[in-house]
């Protein structure tokens, strides 16, 4: 039976069953000679309650209390799939597996989902744009929710990257450049290109989008390996014995993701505010090597912008090449850096400013976070954990021995793909570190000051960091009563 006729059978099995039971009371309403009045209204009740089931599948205003997890019925969550069903070729079905997946989401990551349906609003358009262009299913835009939580730069422990989590192979099979300072597995418009190329190919391969999903997480070798144990079977949940635990758990997840991004306003889940929407983003192509920290300084937008915006390039540079390549700006300064540019391309470090850039790290994609050193743990091991050196982690942390004490807690500018992969996009462990936030906040210089006692009074501030905030030099005189901008941390 094809799929798409059993997901029509499914969806008004549901109403049928309704009619039937109404059937059965009408005939034992019979026996008892009860009016046709009676027997109607008991019938415009079930159909009233069906419907009302249904209308649970329709979005919804937000009127419970923050803090509120609505809990469904079973009846529920597999009438919205199946409704959900309808819409797409990926057969979407329901079971106690898809409800754990939809229980993780819906109960435990509340605030993961909440984070994934702001940023949304950036890369979904470009996701259905490319997938439209491949003529492949728009659903499939949910799959990078799985992948990465639309996080362009994560990267998992066995070395996938980007937003839809390419090996270094499969990247370069799908032409995708990496290189010391450029990973196009980062790119959110090239990666997408890629992975749509990579999903027609497994569609193309199996002709079922449930085994093509499962070989884009195990590879086509590990389904065509299932298939072939299991006796020739192609149905994914008569497979999914045969799969590897992981595979086994990943159409589920899919389907999940899928109800979850679709239904987050019945479940009382909010999306935060988004970063940037896609409309309000731009390009203009460069030839000419250029640091963010010159876009920024020139544009007078943060850093972590442009970051966010590009995040393919790793060091917060764009190295010379031979042909011009992309550069993601908000909409409203293309013509300011069009404008500018000259000064943006001729900008440098100040010279006596570069090892401190180095040890207090933004332009190279880090993120201040604690440690809290646990028994047994020195100095050597930690700067291994966290791609650093033991002399940057004293100074970030104005240690003068490097004896340490369990439940110490130090400061480190941790590279932010090595925090990533510390921390579990699934579960979100924090183990024994934590993310800083930080905050702007302004300082009026006082008779005495200089930039180096400034950068002690603040937890994260250091010289460099004072410096290119407020573009100030070397030879720069702080004036009592005039204000700069510091930029600090806390949990």
């Amino acid at each position: 039976m094809p799929n798409k006729l059993k997901r029509y059978l499914n969806f008004y099995t549901l109403i049928i069953f309704t009619l039937l039971c109404n059937n059965i009371l009408i005939a034992q309403q019979n026996q008892n000679n009860i009016s046709n009045k009676t027997i109607q209204a008991s019938i415009d009740t079930s159909i009233m309650n069906m419907q009302s089931i249904l209308k649970q599948n329709k979005a919804v205003q937000y009127s419970l209390p923050n803090d509120s997890v609505p809990i469904f019925s079973d009846l529920i969550f597999e009438s919205r799939i199946t409704e959900l069903s309808l819409t797409t070729p990926i057969a979407l079905d329901y079971n106690p597996v898809v409800k754990k997946y939809i229980d993780f989401y819906a109960i435990k990551k509340r605030g993961l989902v909440s984070k994934m349906l702001g940023i949304s609003q950036y890369y979904f358009p470009l996701f259905e744009s490319t997938l439209d262009k491949y003529h492949l299913p728009l659903e499939l835009k949910y799959l990078a929710v799985v992948e990465s939580a639309l996080n362009p730069t994560a990267r998992s422990k066995s070395g996938a990257v980007g937003l839809w989590q390419f090996l270094l192979p499969t990247g370069q099979m799908l032409d995708l450049k990496i290189s010391s300072f450029v990973d196009e597995r980062q790119d959110p418009v090239k990666s997408t290109e890629a992975a749509c190329r990579y999903l027609e190919y497994l569609y193309n391969t199996f002709n079922n989008w449930q085994l093509a999903l499962a070989a884009y997480n195990g590879g086509p070798g590990t389904v065509r390996n299932a298939i072939i144990r299991s006796g020739g079977k192609t149905d994914f949940w008569e497979l999914r014995p045969y799969l590897p635990a992981e595979t086994q758990g990943y159409v589920p997840a899919f389907i999940a993701t899928t109800y979850i991004m679709n239904y987050a306003v019945e479940h009382n889940i909010k999306p935060d505010v988004p970063k940037l929407f896609y409309y309000q983003a731009d390009t203009v192509m460069i030839n000419q090597p250029v640091y963010f920290a010159s876009i920024a300084n020139n544009l007078k937008i943060p850093i972590e912008t442009v970051r966010f915006l590009n995040p393919a390039y790793k060091t917060n540079y764009i190295p010379k090449s031979s042909e011009s390549v992309p550069l993601v700006l908000p909409a409203n300064k293309i013509s300011t850096f069009v404008q500018n540019q000259t000064k943006i391309f001729s900008y440098s470090f100040p010279s006596d400013s570069v090892t401190k850039f180095k040890s207090k790290p933004e332009d190279e994609s880090r993120t201040l976070i604690t440690h809290i050193v646990g028994k047994g743990e020195y100095l050597n091991k930690i700067a291994l954990t966290y791609r650093c050196s033991v002399n940057e982690i004293m100074e970030w942390n104005k240690l003068n021995s490097i004896s340490l004490s369990s439940g110490t807690v130090l400061k480190i500018w941790a590279p932010n793909h090595i925090i990533a992969s510390l921390t579990d996009i699934n579960n979100n462990d924090t183990k024994n570190h934590n993310i800083l936030t930080q905050k702007s906040i302004i300082y009026t210089i006082q008779k005495g000051d200089t930039i180096f006692s400034i950068s002690q009074k603040f937890s994260g501030a250091s010289v460099a960091e004072i410096m290119q905030s407020n573009q100030l030099t070397k030879d720069s005189h702080l004036v009592p009563g005039t204000q700069i901008k510091i930029n600090t941390f806390s949990n």
